[in-house]
């Protein structure tokens, strides 16, 4: 009687042990793989595609879809797309464009950033949020726009991007109302010699730079999502995939308000003195401005319906 009892009771106890290890060795809630940072695609007009990271296949893209570290997308002819980062900065893509995601990080305990999109072709708007880069290290808070040939790292403001024929171009939209001028810190991505030190160019609000070379006035076409030029072009890369310049994350993540800064010296010739802001900032910028009026009426007037009005006016 003894025996079965026995080996019934070593069963239950082997079984109990059995059920303690597994359980131990589950993950912890607090310990649990946290979510990718993602950026919102908010605003889709054309014919938009993604191309999630690892796969072959593009698919349509759409309102609400999320994006992360690794995935493309690309805007064809008459097309454009918006893109709302979690730090509120928001990236716009004209027509004829590819972006990748090159890196993408957000701690949002600690309001720090590290952001790098690669422009492989075409134009694009970053409208970058300074509330992320006001705390900690400044390292610690990066957004970079690169391109084939050049990099263009920024801290907080408007900075166009454009590619084509080989060469890139940056500007940096003009703002009201700030007390210290927008800047964004331009880097040569070639024709730097080996182990030399590499000249950077920084670009202020209201100028615009080609390869990073000397800033001139922003020519009153630039600021417009309308881009015909690089249709061509966008259309030979087709699906190919995209590679990133080397060393691109390296040349950013240092602390570019450093008055001394190892491997790279910037020039900080035209500045704000001596450049005169363009008579217009483009029609897409002041079309986005009054849809974007119209939105925030219309939420008003739906969340007040005590209050007459037109929600489609």
């Amino acid at each position: 009687m003894l025996g079965p009892r026995t080996g019934s009771t070593l069963r239950s106890v082997a079984a109990m042990v059995l059920g303690a290890l597994i359980v131990l060795a589950l993950p912890h809630p607090s310990h649990a793989q946290q979510p990718a940072v993602s950026a919102e695609l908010t605003r889709v007009v054309g014919r938009v595609e993604l191309l999630r990271k690892g796969q072959t296949q593009w698919i349509p893209a759409l309102i609400g879809a999320h994006l992360v570290e690794g995935d493309d997308i690309r805007a064809f002819s008459g097309a454009w797309a918006e893109l709302a980062l979690p730090d509120t900065s928001t990236v716009t893509l004209g027509e004829n464009s590819r972006l990748l995601l090159t890196k993408l990080e957000f701690d949002r305990q600690n309001q720090t950033r590290v952001v790098l999109l690669h422009l492989a072709v075409g134009k694009l708007r970053a409208a970058i949020a300074q509330a992320s880069i006001s705390l900690v290290r400044a390292r610690q808070s990066n957004f970079a726009i690169s391109t084939p040939t050049a990099v263009a790292a920024a801290r907080g403001t408007i900075v166009w991007a454009w590619y084509r024929a080989n060469n890139t171009y940056f500007a940096v939209e003009p703002e009201k109302g700030v007390l210290k001028p927008s800047r964004v810190d331009c880097i040569p991505l070639r024709g730097v010699p080996a182990g030399g030190p590499v000249k950077g160019q920084a670009i202020f609000a209201g100028s615009q730079s080609m390869e990073c070379g000397t800033p001139v006035p922003i020519q009153a076409n630039f600021l417009t999502l309308s881009n015909p030029d690089t249709a061509g072009e966008f259309l030979a890369l087709g699906g190919v995939p995209v590679v990133v310049p080397p060393g691109v994350l390296e040349a950013v993540t240092a602390d570019l308000t450093s008055a001394a800064i190892s491997g790279v010296a910037f020039d900080t010739t035209g500045g704000l003195s001596s450049l005169s802001f363009p008579t217009s900032l483009g029609r897409d910028v002041e079309v986005n401005k009054e849809e974007s009026e119209k939105d925030k009426e219309k939420e008003k007037c739906i969340s007040k319906p005590e209050k007459p009005c037109k929600p489609d006016d």
